[in-house]
């Protein structure tokens, strides 16, 4: 026996929809000539899945870097016919996302990865490979037929899913580089002669890697990058309900744009302007303009720079990784109900470009400011940390991340609370009952210091009687409980509606409202 090998396999992995902390990346990379754990097999096999050894077009639960390292490959050509590899972006995304404290994620591999210097004619074929039906404008895979489930569609088998990422989007839709330095030359440093010098070591492939430009994007990749965003979003929103998905936070990096251009200049009049693009201005119907304009989509800027080697053109890594692993350490630390801004970053990293407060607080053409819309990493007197924790919606009560977080806490629960009255009558009695459970699991959430008030009664009200419910509603079997709460960051009072019927398995939600809080 000449060596000891020891192969991690990841434990049992049992679904638990309370969660909130799991990720989702859907994206290309490699699958290493590895056995598939028996844990993962059984986990498929039990959600109706055929094992392919190649697991393509799967959900693989993943609960370390390790288990990732077992089963995927991390590298990426930059070139056919090179030796030097560069590391995928999925793949940097994950390790980032474990780096930060994440837990458990799921990994969709929707092929290998692509060379880097491939052109963006030949990307096009790939992002319709992520993105299925981006070439007529609608994803069309049906939640009841799992034949028709593929990339981002398997969403509608994992419940404990919180946060879905794309990290190659970026990438896909870049604008082709002005000049790909030769590979070979990033390969072999120019031969020097120093009289009694030491043998050198070969540089670190990420000094080598320096050289090849990270993605930027241009006109016409912002407006396909939106595009993209729009029509996954689009998909959790149209299913969420019959579903019983959580809400699902959509976290995806702006691409970088190209240097000098009016996106570097000002990047949120850019995104929100009302002529091509609009994408932060127009809701998620607006498909035509990519419209990005909701609670449940997070976008992140600038891009990473980590302390370790990331084998990344520039060094610099998409930043939704980094931010879902944040939002899952925070869920797990504190409660997903809190913003994670106060969290520090789990390792040294450097941001790209570097806003100074002209950028961060460059007042746009709507009156708002990058930290108002975007979720931004920058640097503080201590550290590189997270400066805002914010959705895309221009509505400010659920503008802050950690309010939609929150709702989807209220729903996930109240749903496991309804399955025990989907077959019971519609009486005085059981809308009692439904009235407790509610409020237990409201007082819950108040001592957690989710909700603002100074006493129970003061932040919440639950009711669920003749107020909520139409005699056509009781006829038809539907029950109704309305929730009214104040949530501890913003200053309005959100209602939210759930009904079950037989239907149904569960509460879920019908309708999320606000006022103005007395």
């Amino acid at each position: 026996m000449t060596a000891l090998r020891f192969t991690t396999q990841s434990p049992a992995t049992e679904v638990n929809p309370n969660r909130s902390d799991v990720a989702c990346f859907v994206g290309f990379v490699g699958r290493r000539d590895t056995a598939v754990p028996g844990a993962i097999s059984n986990f498929l096999i039990a959600h109706g899945y055929t094992i392919d050894p190649d697991l393509l077009d799967l959900p693989v639960p993943v609960d370390s870097w390790a288990v990732f390292q077992q089963l995927f490959s991390t590298e990426r050509a930059i070139a056919p016919n090179t030796v030097l590899r560069a590391t995928g972006y999925l793949s940097a995304a994950v390790r980032s996302f474990f780096a930060q404290g994440g837990r458990r994620c799921y990994i969709i591999r929707i092929g290998d990865p692509y060379p880097i210097d491939t052109d963006r004619a030949a990307k096009a074929g790939f992002l319709r490979r992520l993105i299925p039906g981006y070439s007529v404008g609608r994803i069309a895979s049906t939640p009841s037929d799992r034949t028709t489930w593929t990339s981002v569609a398997h969403l509608f088998g994992l419940e404990d899913v919180s946060f879905l990422c794309l990290p190659d989007l970026s990438d896909l839709v870049a604008a082709d580089p002005k000049k790909l330095p030769d590979p070979e030359e990033i390969q072999r440093a120019p031969e020097t002669f120093t009289a009694c010098s030491a043998p050198q070591a070969a540089p670190p492939d990420d000094q080598r890697l320096q050289g090849l430009p990270a993605p930027r994007c241009d006109r016409k990749g912002y407006r396909r990058w939106a595009k993209a965003l729009n029509l996954v979003a689009n998909l959790l929103a149209r299913h969420s309900a019959a579903l019983r998905l959580r809400p699902i936070q959509l976290v995806a990096a702006i691409p970088l744009p190209e240097d000098e251009s009016t996106a570097q200049a000002n990047l949120l009049t850019y995104l929100e302007r009302t002529g091509p693009l609009a994408a932060l201005t127009a809701g998620l119907d607006d498909t035509r303009r990519g419209g990005l304009v909701s609670r449940s989509v997070q976008l992140t800027y600038p891009w990473i720079r980590s302390g370790g080697r990331t084998g990344l053109p520039e060094g610099l890594e998409s930043p939704d990784g980094v931010l879902a692993g944040l939002l899952a350490r925070n869920a797990l630390s504190q409660g997903t109900y809190r913003s994670a801004a106060s969290l520090p970053l789990a390792e040294a990293v450097e941001v790209a470009p570097v806003l100074g407060r002209s950028h961060l607080y460059q007042t746009s053409h709507r009156g708002k400011s990058l930290t108002e819309r975007v979720s931004l990493f920058g640097p503080t007197p201590t550290s590189t940390q997270l400066l805002s924790d914010v959705t895309t919606s221009l509505d400010e009560t659920v503008r802050p991340a950690s309010v939609h977080r929150l709702i989807g806490v209220i729903i996930r629960a109240a749903r496991q609370l309804g399955q025990a009255y989907v077959f019971e009558p519609s009486s005085p009695h059981v809308w009692s009952q439904l009235t407790e459970s509610l409020r237990g699991l409201m007082n819950q959430l108040y001592v957690a210091g989710a909700l603002r008030g100074a006493s129970a009664e003061e932040a919440f009200e639950v009711r669920c009687d003749r107020t909520t419910m139409t005699q056509a509603d009781i006829d038809n079997g539907r029950l109704i409980a309305r929730i009214d709460f104040v949530a501890a960051l913003p200053i309005e009072r959100i209602s939210v509606t759930l009904t079950v019927s037989e239907l149904t398995s569960g509460l879920l939600p019908v309708v999320i409202t606000h006022q103005e809080a007395a």
